[in-house]
């Protein structure tokens, strides 16, 4: 079994996702071991160049050439790209990033060739930066080859962010809560600099403002161990500015509206898979 310093990676789709985890995994393996694909040749070579990796002819190049491969295509891709690599996945390590998509379907699609380890990975596109939230889910098969693939494929995703193993059946929350999470934050900063620009601060400025602000309080909740309840309450003095703008918040079921989005994400990850 080959290791992080030996292994070949391969990437097909170089999306916002894929170059992500590109980029992840260039910080632990070189350029010259990395190959990329993708439809749009444009994209496949801007990733190249920018990533300063390799690029491959073909989807089935790729997988011949590379021993861990990304599928980091859009689910209803996914099957086209299977049937296509599914002669030359025998012994190869795939990693789907597909949202909704399931091992089993997946293993369905590749007709009975049996790679040396199959997972499925839920990053967010904060990988690019180091700061994703991925999970990681393992098809059983083969356990003595998935502990070695397991080991491999998480020192690819570490340099993105923290990985965390994961139940299949949790697949769908996570997607709707750190996959699909980002986008949550993104607006609730621009609603919040909005509020600045209008209070009178400089857009620019409004903007530094509310995504710092964020970004301390997410940091706070994980470095001090304590219930963001209890952080929330510390911040909320008597008769204060603070405990009225919560009040504002909860009168627009500001909390309920959060929990029924993500349900609602997390229902769409389910409904994709029956789709396929």
């Amino acid at each position: 079994m080959k290791t992080l310093n030996e292994i070949k990676a391969g990437f097909i789709g170089v999306g916002a996702m894929g170059s992500a985890l590109a980029k992840a995994a260039a910080c632990v393996v070189d350029g010259t071991r990395i190959f990329v694909t993708d439809r749009t040749v444009a994209l496949r070579d801007r990733a190249a160049k920018e990533l300063k990796v390799r690029t491959a002819q073909d989807n089935a190049s790729l997988v011949l050439l590379c021993d861990v491969v990304f599928l980091a295509v859009k689910p209803r891709q996914l099957p086209a790209v299977l049937h296509e690599i599914a002669p030359h996945c025998t012994g190869k390590v795939l990693v789907s990033v597909a949202a909704g998509v399931t091992l089993a379907s997946i293993q369905d699609e590749l007709s009975g060739v049996s790679p040396a380890a199959l997972f499925r990975v839920m990053p967010n596109i904060a990988a690019s930066i180091g700061e994703s939230m991925t999970a990681l889910a393992v098809e059983q098969t083969a356990p003595e080859t998935v502990e070695w693939a397991l080991a491999l494929v998480r020192e690819l995703l570490s340099p993105g962010g923290p990985v965390e193993q994961v139940d299949e059946d949790l697949m769908d929350c996570v997607t709707a809560i750190s996959g699909s999470g980002p986008a949550y934050g993104f607006i609730f900063i621009e609603a919040l600099a909005d509020a600045a620009v209008g209070l009178g601060m400089p857009r620019e400025k409004a903007y530094t403002f509310a995504a710092q602000t964020l970004k301390g309080a997410a940091s706070l909740v994980l470095k001090s161990g304590r219930h963001p309840a209890a952080l929330k309450d510390s911040v909320c003095s008597p008769s204060g500015t603070t405990i009225e703008a919560v009040r504002v918040l909860e009168s627009g079921a500001f909390r309920s509206t959060i929990i029924e989005a993500a349900h609602k994400a997390a229902g769409r990850s389910r409904s994709i898979s029956s789709e396929q």
